[in-house]
């Protein structure tokens, strides 16, 4: 089903930023939510999905998912030409004890553990 993001910003996950707080202004161009699966594509080639994702809200000024199972950023490299080797991805994957265990193809790929101190799931600034 068609859904609509109309909010830009800086997406910041679980209370991470993906770049320096208010740094980018990510807009969407096409989403879609069926059941619990929410997947929206932005300018530049960007993209988001949200798997398990629950309480999503969108409106002119907001834009967030209180919660989710698994969140997957993609992008290409900023400055880099479009193509297989600039696509980059960061995931965030809920564990049974509150945790997300962040991925990434960027950096030394070890994973990180965020604590989200009720931060919600997906939110744009």
């Amino acid at each position: 089903m068609a859904f609509e993001i109309t909010k830009s910003g800086s997406f910041c996950f679980w209370g991470d930023w993906f770049g320096r707080p208010l740094d980018n202004s990510h807009v969407c161009t096409k989403a879609s939510l069926e059941g619990d699966l929410l997947m929206a594509d932005f300018e530049g080639g960007e993209s988001l999905t949200v798997y398990g994702a629950k309480e999503v809200f969108s409106d002119k000024g907001k834009f967030y998912v209180t919660d989710a199972e698994m969140i997957v950023w993609e992008w290409d490299l900023y400055d880099e030409p479009e193509g297989e080797d600039s696509r980059r991805f960061i995931e965030y994957k809920k564990l049974p004890d509150g945790r997300i265990r962040k991925t990434s193809d960027l950096g030394s790929g070890i994973p990180q553990f965020i604590k989200p101190g009720g931060a919600k799931a997906v939110e744009l600034y």
